[in-house]
């Protein structure tokens, strides 16, 4: 009876140290979190007002794969004078603890943004919300969302 509780002690305690050992400092590789995300919402508001860029007609389409490359796109619809822009969401991406950042070499909003990972129970989101020069960009990518 005694050896068989120093073993399950012993099985405990190695189950115990692998589980607190796990870290979660940097992800890729992290096939939980990689999959195809969506803007599901993309709003931004400056001196001209709030804009529901996903209604203009906006659209961000971020891949993130287990191995710490994305691909996508960005789609910004035009507004007023200001014509429509588009970039390759190539790159890579990082997890620390529940934030996500991506380094690309488009230069977009989405490189000097980070990203809170949370889960809504069935799918993955990344939430950003940051000012640049006077226009705060509210976004958020949902995991799967209609095209997983």
């Amino acid at each position: 009876m005694r050896q068989s509780i120093l073993r399950a002690s012993a099985t405990f305690a190695i189950v115990a140290a692998v589980t607190a050992c796990g870290s979660d400092s940097t992800a890729p590789p992290d096939t939980g979190i990689a999959g195809t995300y969506r803007a599901t919402e993309f709003v931004t508001t400056g001196g001209s007002g709030q804009r529901n860029e996903l209604l203009a007609g906006s659209t961000l389409v971020m891949v993130l794969n287990a191995s710490g490359t994305t691909t996508g796109q960005l789609h910004v619809a035009a507004s007023g004078s200001t014509p429509a822009f588009d970039a390759d969401m190539a790159g890579t991406w990082t997890r620390t603890g529940n934030v996500v950042t991506f380094t690309q070499n488009a230069d977009t909003f989405v490189r000097n943004m980070d990203f809170t990972l949370s889960s809504n129970g069935s799918a993955w989101m990344l939430a950003g919300d940051k000012g640049f020069s006077g226009t705060r960009i509210q976004v958020t990518l949902t995991q799967g969302f209609g095209i997983d």
